[in-house]
């Protein structure tokens, strides 16, 4: 079940890091552009997370979990700043 959960989690990142890249690509908006980026990296993290627990679960990838989310929030903040200038 769990892993369910994890997967429908990742595709859901994938799926609006594609929909805010299309709606960038049309509006050529730079914030939809970094908020595609943020869940892409959201979704490489949540795909970490099934590697973590269900392939490896005896090889600690918590590191690249938390500095793929780490960048995620990173990238939306620095979008966010950017653009008020």
């Amino acid at each position: 079940m769990t892993s369910l959960v994890y997967g429908l989690c990742a595709g859901a990142a994938l799926a609006c890091a594609w929909l805010l890249a299309l709606g960038a690509r049309r509006s050529r908006s730079r914030m939809l552009v970094w908020s595609a980026v943020c869940f892409a990296l959201l979704a490489a993290a949540n795909i970490v997370l099934v590697l973590d627990f269900l392939v490896f679960p005896g090889i600690a990838l918590w590191p690249v979990r938390t500095g793929l989310s780490l960048l995620a929030v990173g990238s939306l903040i620095y979008g966010l700043v950017m653009e008020e200038r």
